[in-house]
């Protein structure tokens, strides 16, 4: 029986920007464009909550931010990744009091990858999103099947398209909505993604806690969903 990996999630600091550098460079240098140290450094300085590491034997294996924004969920309208995070700086377009978590960037080691490491920083920022009460996250998710059909399908046409199994076809759609979340809109242009055919989609998961407990059950909870979130959905 294998053992189980210790992965430590925590708030990343400016001690963590060489790690997160090397590691998007890793992982980014091919696909779209890695982070710049002064990228890093103004996502920390403008909302440190956000910005998550995963630590596995003191190395940095996972990175992963947020931002907190306002947007009109009801009627949602296409931007682009440069427009929503301020380039990836974050200075001009976090809130501190935002009604929406963005989910700005996600980075795994991929020699750590497909051991859950994804899915348990994301309990951390579900704890952010629980203890600053947002309505819900949105993010703009690849769609990496659609180049290899783009001349069958359009691109509505192509994030409903569903397997025998009753699957949305695209893995990394559907992968997020095994997680619960939703499909909104196509998000033309989004960024430098061939495999994508540079779509993004927007996906939303609603905060269930939105505005039902006081700040302090709100920080308690949030405690408990970062801590054990992640084996409640068998990681």
């Amino acid at each position: 029986m294998s053992k189980r990996i210790k992965v430590i999630r925590r708030q990343a600091t400016l001690d963590d920007v060489d790690a997160i550098f090397q590691l998007d460079q890793e992982v980014w240098t091919e696909i779209g464009f890695p982070g710049t140290r002064d990228m890093f450094v103004s996502r920390i300085k403008t909302f440190p909550e956000g910005n998550i590491v995963a630590v596995i034997d003191d190395k940095v294996v996972g990175y992963m931010c947020h931002q907190l924004i306002d947007y009109d969920i009801d009627n949602p309208k296409p931007f682009t990744w440069n427009e929503i995070t301020d380039n990836g700086y974050l200075a001009k377009t976090h809130k501190d009091d935002g009604q929406f978590e963005y989910g700005v960037a996600l980075t795994v080691d991929p020699d750590f990858q497909n051991q859950g490491i994804a899915v348990q920083m994301f309990m951390k920022a579900w704890e952010i999103g629980v203890r600053f009460n947002v309505k819900a996250c949105i993010l703009g998710c690849r769609m990496p099947g659609y180049n290899e059909v783009r001349n069958k399908y359009t691109v509505d046409e192509y994030i409903k398209l569903r397997r025998e199994d009753g699957k949305l076809y695209d893995p990394e759609l559907r992968l997020f909505e095994s997680d619960g979340f939703r499909i909104l809109i196509p998000l033309p242009e989004y960024e430098n993604d061939p495999d994508s055919c540079n779509y993004g989609v927007l996906i939303c998961q609603n905060n269930p806690f939105y505005n039902k407990l006081p700040k302090f059950l709100r920080i308690i909870l949030g405690r408990i969903i970062s801590k054990w979130g992640h084996r409640i959905v068998g990681v």
